[in-house]
């Protein structure tokens, strides 16, 4: 049974960005299942009355054609200090898929660095958990084909944040650092010298 995810942060007992998850997961379970499905409403199904307001909670909704389940989580920020870039032509992950087993083997070829960057015909896409930007010195660039178009990525190029453009691997070196951005991540929570990334 194919299953997908969101993943959503709660900051203040309130969900965030819920709007661009709601969007998504929408248009993923109409492209993966068709659209003759009872909608799954992600203000109803997140029960934050319980959390405590001070603390940062990771959500994760697990669904399909139905809802399968939702799981909420204290988080905490995983550290990186150094991502090794790896190769997977063949990898599709177009939609937030709950079996994870393609990334999981690419992460296991890091060795010693903490992430890795993974790279489809030379150009870059996304770390294992996260989309990436990178900065020129005036500007923030995040690659024009990521493995998956993630909520917060979206929601900062809309704002003009960020822009797209195709990084290959051969560019690294004309950036000088390298930010991971995800639904529990904004811009600037790890940051790295462009150094840091081994290829």
């Amino acid at each position: 049974m194919c299953l997908l995810l969101e993943s959503i942060k709660i900051a203040n007992g309130q969900p965030q960005n819920l709007s661009c998850h709601q969007r998504r997961l929408d248009a993923s379970r109409r492209e993966v299942f068709g659209s003759q499905l009872l909608p799954i409403n992600l203000q109803e199904v997140l029960d934050t009355s319980q959390l405590d307001n001070a603390t940062i909670y990771k959500a994760r909704v697990i669904y399909g054609e139905e809802l399968n389940k939702v799981e909420i989580e204290p988080y905490s920020v995983r550290p990186t200090q150094s991502i090794r870039v790896v190769e997977a032509i063949h990898l599709d992950y177009r939609h937030k898929y709950a079996d994870r087993s393609a990334i999981n083997t690419l992460f296991n070829q890091r060795g010693a660095a903490d992430d890795i960057l993974i790279a489809r015909n030379g150009l870059l896409t996304d770390c294992s958990y996260a989309n990436v930007c990178f900065w020129d010195g005036s500007k923030w660039h995040t690659p024009s084909e990521p493995l998956l178009a993630g909520t917060k990525r979206s929601s900062l190029l809309e704002k003009g944040l960020i822009s797209e453009r195709k990084i290959a691997v051969n560019d690294i070196k004309y950036f000088e650092s390298v930010t991971l951005i995800n639904a529990m991540l904004d811009p600037g929570t790890i940051v790295l010298p462009a150094s840091k990334l081994i290829y």
